[in-house]
């Protein structure tokens, strides 16, 4: 195990998921406090869909650098080969 390996998790999904459902129900229940109970819900399901959509395109982000670091490297070393 190298040292980046050492410090670095390798799941944190149990972390983010619960970090989120604070952030939800600590938005839902302060509008539930200030305004109605169904503003809350509101609120608290639309702090959910932001913290899924966030999640989705973080996920998609590193797929993407990691398909265009791996394609980058494939054409460089295809270009020195036959360069």
């Amino acid at each position: 195990m190298g040292t980046v390996s050492a410090t670095k998790p390798t799941s944190t999904g149990w972390v983010r998921f619960a970090a989120w459902a604070v952030v939800c129900l600590g938005a839902a229940a302060v509008v539930t406090v200030v305004a109605t109970p169904v503003a809350g819900l509101v609120t608290g399901l639309a702090v959910a869909l932001l913290g899924l959509a966030v999640s989705a395109l973080t996920r998609a982000s590193r797929r993407m650098d990691r398909i265009f670091e791996e394609e980058l490297d494939r054409g460089t070393r295809h270009h020195r080969e036959h360069g």
